[in-house]
């Protein structure tokens, strides 16, 4: 995803955000320091783990809230839209987000409002420790987006099956 970013293009993701702000090229030294809470981190050593942030690099934070960031990135394709700049906004988002209602407001207010913003399902079949199976109904989560009228795809990168599980 980040590759086919352009510059001003912002990103949002949740807790689990490290690969994404190294995707962002944001320096792996400022981020090791915001881990191990020292100064020299993105966020002062103040925001650890789920609270990096960097303006200068368009990536808008991990957010520790299930399901938090899917509105600020919604919000950032907004900004986008209303400043007339062709950018998109990334928002990336995981399994155990996807019932969340601040998603399903946030899928019927970027179709309505036409934003662009690209919502990615990290779907690693657990959410919060519960199998996505026991906790979403409605088949795949890629599809969440189509009865707004989003259209949907899904990655063919990596596809998990029984047989791929680690033992």
């Amino acid at each position: 995803m980040q590759a086919a970013l352009v510059k001003g293009d912002t990103v949002v993701t949740s807790y689990r955000d490290h690969g994404h702000m190294l995707a962002c090229d944001m320096d792996p030294r400022g981020v090791m320091a915001e881990l191990t809470g020292r100064s020299g981190g993105y966020s002062k050593g103040k925001g650890g783990s789920m609270h990096m942030f960097s303006r200068e690099k368009n990536f808008f934070g991990g957010h520790g809230i299930v399901g938090a960031q899917v509105p600020i990135g919604t919000g950032l394709a907004f900004s986008h839209k209303y400043a007339s700049r062709p950018l998109v906004s990334v928002t990336y988002l995981g399994d155990g987000a996807v019932n969340q209602g601040q998603v399903a407001e946030s899928l019927n207010m970027a179709a309505l409002w036409k934003l662009p913003v690209i919502y990615v399902i990290e779907n690693n079949r657990y959410g919060m420790g519960t199998s996505v199976r026991r906790a979403a109904a409605g088949g795949e989560l890629y599809k969440r987006g189509e009865p707004y009228g989003i259209p949907a795809c899904r990655s063919t990168a990596w596809t998990w099956s029984r047989s791929s599980r680690r033992p």
